[in-house]
């Protein structure tokens, strides 16, 4: 009993990620759904940018660049939109836009484990953006969509 629980918190993560890489591959945003909790992670990207925009604009002297940064926060809801695709999550640490990297690049993320209920997906090509699961009861699914904003 002990052996099966333990393999299964060892093992569960990469059938999540397997799942996950699924979904992306065959664009198919309904299994898609079962991986990523898109309302957390919608919600907590816009306050990342959002928050990331407000620094910029504190060190901006000129007004005009203060303003435009302004003007850039009103496209943060169409950049996380564009961002939680099937098309957006394949470019993750590619360091291509969403759309302009092939969908098998999710092949090439990498799982590390951050405790025994969370871990991180990462393309191999950049280890600081990707994506943390959390264990929610018994299944993973994506709670948070993590970018370096500088």
């Amino acid at each position: 009993m002990v052996l099966g629980v333990g393999g299964y918190l060892l093992l569960s993560p990469f059938f999540a990620l397997r799942g996950l890489v699924d979904a992306v591959e065959r664009q198919d945003v309904q299994a898609l759904e079962q991986y990523v909790d898109f309302p957390r992670v919608r919600e907590a990207l816009k306050v990342d940018l959002q928050a990331s925009l407000m620094r910029e604009m504190q060190k901006q002297k000129d007004a005009f660049a203060a303003l435009g940064l302004l003007l850039a926060g009103g496209m943060v809801n169409a950049l996380v939109d564009a961002l939680l695709t099937p098309e957006g999550l394949a470019s993750l640490g590619t360091g291509k836009e969403p759309g302009q990297a092939p969908l098998e690049e999710v092949r090439h993320w990498k799982l590390r484990f951050l405790g025994l209920s969370r871990a991180f997906v990462y393309h191999e090509a950049d280890p600081r953006s990707g994506l943390v699961l959390e264990r929610q009861g018994w299944r993973w699914r994506v709670v948070r969509f993590q970018v370096p904003l500088e």
